[in-house]
């Protein structure tokens, strides 16, 4: 297995646990967001990694983005939107309280869902 495949399937593991996750009333954003950014980032990476491209060492998908963007590659869907995981993320990984808006976790499935889409069509399987 190549690495852009193994990070394709971490991907779908993460997606399938922030879908799992969003769909608990019982569950705190935190989970949810975390698997969703994890799910993007990975697929973000595994498209990188099937084209040549370096793996960039960030948690920033905004950035994740630029690189595909300056190696004329495809950005994936939300493109613009993405940064709003990245927010979250970057907050609890440095234990920092979230001030922002709760989670919309209808739009965060679909977002994943969408990315994964779109990374499914780089990445042979």
């Amino acid at each position: 297995m190549d690495l852009a495949e193994f990070l394709f399937r971490k991907a779908e593991g993460n997606a399938k646990a922030a879908c799992l996750l969003a769909g608990n009333a019982e569950m705190d954003d935190q989970p949810v967001w975390y698997h969703a950014q994890q799910a993007v980032e990975k697929w973000i990476n595994a498209v990188m990694a099937s084209r040549g491209l370096p793996e960039e060492p960030t948690h920033d998908l905004g950035r994740l983005v630029e690189v595909l963007v300056e190696a004329h590659i495809e950005a994936p869907p939300r493109a613009d939107s993405l940064d709003y995981l990245s927010s979250f993320f970057v907050q609890q990984c440095c234990d920092e309280p979230f001030d922002g808006e709760p989670l919309d976790r209808e739009a965060v499935v679909t977002m994943v869902a969408e990315v994964g889409d779109w990374a499914g069509r780089f990445v042979e399987l």
